[in-house]
């Protein structure tokens, strides 16, 4: 881990995205195969987002303000829904995802929501490990559909 991670770790702050965060987090997806970003995803679609779920949404900044981490999230009703988390790869194993995904959390619970579902990609140990170790567990007899409209 380099000297500029650990010295952000101990004070990272996960705040709600705002949307002037919006194409620094559309940078970082892109970047990220694992999140499985989608390019309909846009800026427009984003911001629109934020205006009902920026504090489900989170951003970590570095000290110089740029975006390095970001959870999307957002909610219907008493279910909740993460879409993607990323974490820049030079601040990775800082515990930036973990901390986002606590604030996130906790920001569902204030909002009334009692379950929150996300999908892993196969072959992604480093996120199912994130995601048990903050509460999460595979949903026994359940497979997860989609379909892009």
């Amino acid at each position: 881990m380099s000297a500029a991670v650990l010295a952000l770790a101990p004070q990272a702050v996960s705040a709600p995205m705002s949307a002037a965060d919006v194409p620094q987090v559309i940078a970082l997806l892109r970047a990220a195969p694992q999140t499985a970003y989608c390019e309909w995803e846009n800026e427009a679609l984003l911001r629109a987002h934020l205006a009902h779920s920026a504090e489900l949404c989170r951003v970590v900044r570095d000290p110089a303000g740029r975006v390095v981490g970001a959870l999307l999230a957002g909610s219907f009703g008493v279910r909740g829904s993460i879409s993607h988390a990323v974490v820049t790869p030079t601040h990775r194993q800082a515990g930036l995802a973990r901390l986002m995904a606590r604030d996130a959390l906790s920001a569902f619970r204030a909002r009334g929501v009692r379950r929150v579902h996300l999908a892993v990609l196969d072959g992604n140990p480093a996120a199912s490990a994130l995601w048990t170790a903050v509460g999460f567990h595979p949903a026994a007899g359940e497979r997860t559909y989609e379909c892009d409209l």
